[in-house]
Protein backbone atom coordinates (compact mmCIF):
# COMPACT_ATOMS: atom_id res chain seq x y z
CA UNK A 1 0.00 0.00 0.00
CA UNK A 2 2.93 2.50 0.89
CA UNK A 3 3.69 2.19 -3.13
CA UNK A 4 0.62 3.05 -4.36
CA UNK A 5 0.60 6.54 -4.70
CA UNK A 6 1.20 7.32 -7.81
CA UNK A 7 2.50 10.99 -9.43
CA UNK A 8 2.18 14.31 -10.24
CA UNK A 9 2.77 15.99 -12.83
CA UNK A 10 1.24 19.19 -12.40
CA UNK A 11 -2.40 18.45 -14.95
CA UNK A 12 -4.33 17.36 -11.91
CA UNK A 13 -5.58 18.92 -8.84
CA UNK A 14 -2.29 19.61 -6.52
CA UNK A 15 -4.82 19.65 -3.57
CA UNK A 16 -6.01 16.34 -4.27
CA UNK A 17 -2.88 14.84 -4.69
CA UNK A 18 -1.53 16.04 -1.02
CA UNK A 19 -4.14 14.93 0.62
CA UNK A 20 -3.62 11.81 -0.90
CA UNK A 21 -0.07 11.93 0.06
CA UNK A 22 -0.29 13.02 3.31
CA UNK A 23 -3.10 10.26 4.66
CA UNK A 24 -0.86 8.03 2.62
CA UNK A 25 2.47 9.22 4.76
CA UNK A 26 0.49 9.19 7.80
CA UNK A 27 -0.61 5.18 7.36
CA UNK A 28 2.97 4.30 6.54
CA UNK A 29 4.01 6.69 9.17
CA UNK A 30 6.60 8.32 7.04
CA UNK A 31 9.02 10.87 8.98
CA UNK A 32 9.54 14.11 7.21
CA UNK A 33 12.51 12.40 5.12
CA UNK A 34 10.33 9.85 4.09
CA UNK A 35 7.87 12.26 3.08
CA UNK A 36 10.57 14.24 1.32
CA UNK A 37 12.42 11.47 -0.96
CA UNK A 38 8.28 9.91 -1.68
CA UNK A 39 7.25 12.94 -2.90
CA UNK A 40 10.40 13.76 -5.07
CA UNK A 41 10.08 10.55 -6.25
CA UNK A 42 6.35 11.36 -7.30
CA UNK A 43 6.75 14.02 -8.78
CA UNK A 44 7.05 13.65 -13.04
CA UNK A 45 6.93 16.08 -16.01
CA UNK A 46 6.74 20.07 -15.48
CA UNK A 47 6.25 19.63 -11.63
CA UNK A 48 9.67 17.62 -11.19
CA UNK A 49 11.14 20.47 -13.32
CA UNK A 50 10.92 22.60 -9.52
CA UNK A 51 13.86 20.35 -8.36
CA UNK A 52 15.92 21.35 -11.08
CA UNK A 53 15.47 25.38 -10.52
CA UNK A 54 16.75 24.57 -6.97
CA UNK A 55 20.27 25.67 -6.74
CA UNK A 56 20.71 22.39 -3.82
CA UNK A 57 18.84 20.20 -2.79
CA UNK A 58 15.29 21.27 -2.24
CA UNK A 59 14.17 20.65 1.63
CA UNK A 60 10.45 18.66 1.99
CA UNK A 61 9.08 22.11 3.47
CA UNK A 62 10.89 23.79 0.14
CA UNK A 63 8.86 21.47 -2.25
CA UNK A 64 5.49 21.71 -0.84
CA UNK A 65 5.49 25.60 -0.48
CA UNK A 66 7.01 25.58 -3.97
CA UNK A 67 4.14 23.23 -5.41
CA UNK A 68 1.64 24.84 -3.53
CA UNK A 69 2.43 28.47 -4.65
CA UNK A 70 2.66 26.87 -8.93
CA UNK A 71 -0.65 24.65 -8.73
CA UNK A 72 -2.59 25.05 -5.60
CA UNK A 73 -5.75 27.05 -6.26
CA UNK A 74 -5.51 30.23 -3.91
CA UNK A 75 -4.67 32.27 -6.40
CA UNK A 76 -7.93 31.33 -8.37
CA UNK A 77 -10.46 31.24 -5.50
CA UNK A 78 -12.40 34.22 -7.57
CA UNK A 79 -11.97 32.59 -10.81
CA UNK A 80 -13.76 29.56 -8.83
CA UNK A 81 -16.75 31.68 -7.64
CA UNK A 82 -17.16 33.17 -11.07
CA UNK A 83 -17.27 29.64 -12.73
CA UNK A 84 -19.96 28.55 -9.74
CA UNK A 85 -22.33 31.51 -10.38
CA UNK A 86 -22.24 31.65 -14.08
CA UNK A 87 -22.20 27.51 -14.12
CA UNK A 88 -25.23 25.95 -16.20
CA UNK A 89 -26.21 22.62 -17.42
CA UNK A 90 -25.00 22.06 -20.76
CA UNK A 91 -27.02 20.46 -23.53
CA UNK A 92 -26.57 16.58 -22.70
CA UNK A 93 -24.72 16.67 -19.82
CA UNK A 94 -26.56 14.15 -16.84
CA UNK A 95 -27.57 16.10 -13.56
CA UNK A 96 -25.06 13.49 -11.22
CA UNK A 97 -22.61 15.13 -13.75
CA UNK A 98 -23.78 18.46 -13.41
CA UNK A 99 -24.00 17.84 -9.41
CA UNK A 100 -20.23 16.60 -9.34
CA UNK A 101 -18.93 19.93 -11.55
CA UNK A 102 -20.71 21.76 -8.81
CA UNK A 103 -19.46 20.03 -5.61
CA UNK A 104 -16.14 20.44 -6.93
CA UNK A 105 -16.18 23.89 -7.87
CA UNK A 106 -17.60 25.09 -4.62
CA UNK A 107 -15.06 23.19 -2.45
CA UNK A 108 -12.40 24.94 -4.62
CA UNK A 109 -14.19 27.84 -4.65
CA UNK A 110 -14.36 28.01 -0.59
CA UNK A 111 -11.90 25.64 0.71
CA UNK A 112 -11.94 26.52 4.20
CA UNK A 113 -15.66 26.27 4.81
CA UNK A 114 -16.99 23.16 6.76
CA UNK A 115 -18.97 21.18 4.30
CA UNK A 116 -22.06 20.84 5.65
CA UNK A 117 -21.78 24.90 5.65
CA UNK A 118 -20.59 25.46 2.17
CA UNK A 119 -22.86 22.66 0.81
CA UNK A 120 -26.10 24.30 2.14
CA UNK A 121 -25.05 27.76 1.25
CA UNK A 122 -23.22 27.87 -1.60
CA UNK A 123 -23.71 23.98 -3.17
CA UNK A 124 -27.27 23.55 -3.07
CA UNK A 125 -28.31 26.91 -4.49
CA UNK A 126 -25.28 26.67 -7.03
CA UNK A 127 -26.81 23.34 -8.35
CA UNK A 128 -30.60 24.52 -8.09
CA UNK A 129 -29.52 27.77 -10.52
CA UNK A 130 -27.21 25.51 -12.82
CA UNK A 131 -30.50 23.73 -13.90
CA UNK A 132 -31.86 25.73 -17.05
CA UNK A 133 -34.90 23.32 -18.08
CA UNK A 134 -37.66 26.35 -16.25
CA UNK A 135 -40.04 22.89 -15.61
CA UNK A 136 -36.96 20.96 -14.34
CA UNK A 137 -35.88 23.63 -11.93
CA UNK A 138 -39.62 24.25 -10.63
CA UNK A 139 -40.24 21.42 -10.12
CA UNK A 140 -36.83 20.59 -7.35
CA UNK A 141 -37.29 24.37 -5.88
CA UNK A 142 -40.89 23.49 -5.55
CA UNK A 143 -40.27 20.28 -3.34
CA UNK A 144 -37.72 22.47 -1.08
CA UNK A 145 -34.60 20.45 -0.79
CA UNK A 146 -32.48 20.69 2.30
CA UNK A 147 -29.62 18.79 1.04
CA UNK A 148 -27.58 18.50 -2.46
CA UNK A 149 -28.53 14.63 -2.23
CA UNK A 150 -32.27 15.45 -2.05
CA UNK A 151 -32.18 18.29 -4.70
CA UNK A 152 -30.08 15.58 -7.13
CA UNK A 153 -32.84 12.80 -6.22
CA UNK A 154 -35.81 15.37 -6.71
CA UNK A 155 -34.14 16.60 -10.08
CA UNK A 156 -33.65 12.88 -11.31
CA UNK A 157 -37.08 11.95 -10.27
CA UNK A 158 -38.92 15.15 -11.97
CA UNK A 159 -36.79 15.03 -14.64
CA UNK A 160 -37.95 11.26 -15.63
CA UNK A 161 -41.33 12.69 -15.44
CA UNK A 162 -40.97 15.43 -17.57
CA UNK A 163 -39.54 12.95 -20.05
CA UNK A 164 -42.58 10.98 -19.45
CA UNK A 165 -45.56 12.90 -19.91
CA UNK A 166 -43.16 14.54 -23.01
CA UNK A 167 -43.10 10.72 -24.53
CA UNK A 168 -47.07 10.74 -24.10
CA UNK A 169 -48.66 13.92 -24.63
CA UNK A 170 -45.40 15.09 -27.17
CA UNK A 171 -44.64 18.94 -26.55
Amino acid sequence: LCNQLGTFDGSGSWETFRVKFEALADYCKWNEADRHIQLVSALSGPAAEIILLCHEVPTYAYLLDKLQLRYGSEHRYESYRHQLRTRRRKSNESLQALCEDVEKLAARAFPGTDADERETIVTLPAFLNALTDNDLSTEVWRKRPKTLCDALSTALWAEEMLQALQRRYGD
